[in-house]
């Protein structure tokens, strides 16, 4: 489980991918979908590739060095945001929120009624919110910060690609997911809310990229039972945040499907191959 892949941080990706591609068969989550429907587990060398969120970096990064190894991958993407100039609203509110001091964070949290004052504080509290309420905040937010701008190495990190540059990838080489529409926490909803969220992507990447789009990755890895029976009803298979992998003689929901999270240097992530949660 990946997410975005900057200049700084290619070498060591590259690493990674080098040793991944050496040791495991990389495949689709098609491949891999279909051993475990099948033969009730994939083949003990299997690994798929996932890549959260529909970042910039992810083509001209990423794309690049997975073209080398010849790695199959999946980028899970947001429709509502290609192309629109839009980040990720918790990576903008992040970005805002550290260019406040101590004292000015602190009145900012007091108005809004936040129950910390920290920036991950107020980032979590944000998430808790109701989709319109989350959506004020946003716009006090921007106004407190008005003469915020985005450095170099903020927009590398979380620009958004745009339709152009998604269809320019190889399907070969590349499977496109949903990852909702906007990016809310699917379980703040309302039901209306959340089938637009999952249906209007689906639908916006298919008839865009003329290409199925059968899997989803839910957003902050939030889900509960209506959230998880609507993505059932919606997609074919379903990947969560929860770290683990998909083993011989397990039961697995296809809808809840574990990753195991990317880490910053090779030795690390070779041990979570063995020890996820690590």
């Amino acid at each position: 489980m990946y997410h975005g892949v900057t200049a700084a941080t290619a070498d060591a990706f590259g690493e990674q991918l080098q040793y991944l591609a050496a040791n495991f068969r990389i495949v689709s989550p098609a491949t891999m979908l279909a051993n475990l429907v099948h033969n009730g587990s994939p083949a003990a060398d299997e690994m798929v590739l996932t890549f959260d969120d529909g970042l910039r970096n992810n083509l001209t990064v990423v794309y690049p060095l997975l073209k080398k190894f010849n790695a199959p991958a999946t980028f899970f993407v947001c429709p509502g945001l290609l192309g629109s100039g839009r980040w990720l609203w918790n990576h903008e509110a992040r970005c805002r929120l550290q260019t406040l001091g101590r004292e000015s964070r602190l009145e900012l949290a007091r108005n809004l009624g936040a129950t910390s004052h920290t920036v991950e504080g107020i980032i979590s509290w944000m998430k808790e919110l109701k989709l319109q309420e989350r959506r004020r905040v946003e716009d006090v937010l921007r106004v407190r910060t008005r003469h915020y701008t985005a450095s170099h190495q903020q927009r590398e990190a979380f620009d958004i690609m745009s339709w152009d540059e998604l269809r320019s990838l190889d399907p070969a080489l590349i499977t496109i997911g949903s990852h909702t529409f906007s990016h809310p926490i699917l379980t703040a909803l309302t039901d209306e809310q959340l089938e637009f969220e999952l249906c209007e992507s689906r639908r916006a990447l298919e008839e865009k990229l003329n290409r199925p789009v059968d899997y989803f990755c839910y957003p902050n890895g939030s889900y509960d039972t209506r959230v998880h029976r609507a993505v059932t009803a919606a997609y074919s298979a379903a990947f969560t945040t929860e770290s683990g992998v998909v083993k011989n003689g397990q039961s697995h929901d296809l809808h809840r499907l574990p990753r195991i999270p990317a880490a910053e240097t090779p030795a690390l992530m070779a041990w979570r191959l063995h020890r996820p949660g690590a």
